[in-house]
């Protein structure tokens, strides 16, 4: 007799919970990412740290090879690695990705 009601309890307490009445979706499906919109565009931090924008879209970064070893090269290499760098064609695509804002 009493397992009968216990059982019968259990099943009106299930039907009632919150928990069932809500509908199971996954995180991260088609559902919330309507709700969340468009995903954001992240800025690379290497890139970041590196490269500068310049005016005409075009972006500059700082010669490499100026740590240490330059006693060997001569003294017009030396001060031309002082001069910026400018980006190719090619990286310039690959920097408008890395940094977006």
């Amino acid at each position: 007799m009493f397992g009968s009601i216990l059982s019968t309890l259990r099943t009106t307490v299930q039907r009632l919970s919150p928990a069932a009445t809500m509908p199971q979706t996954t995180l991260g499906g088609p559902q919330t990412q309507a709700i969340r919109g468009m995903a954001k565009l992240k800025t690379h931090k290497g890139t970041a740290k590196r490269w500068k924008a310049v005016d005409k879209g075009l972006y500059q970064r700082r010669q490499t090879g100026l740590r240490h070893k330059n006693l060997r090269l001569r003294s017009d290499i030396r001060r031309g690695k002082h001069a910026p760098v400018v980006c190719t064609e090619g990286q310039k695509w690959h920097l408008d990705r890395l940094l977006p804002y």
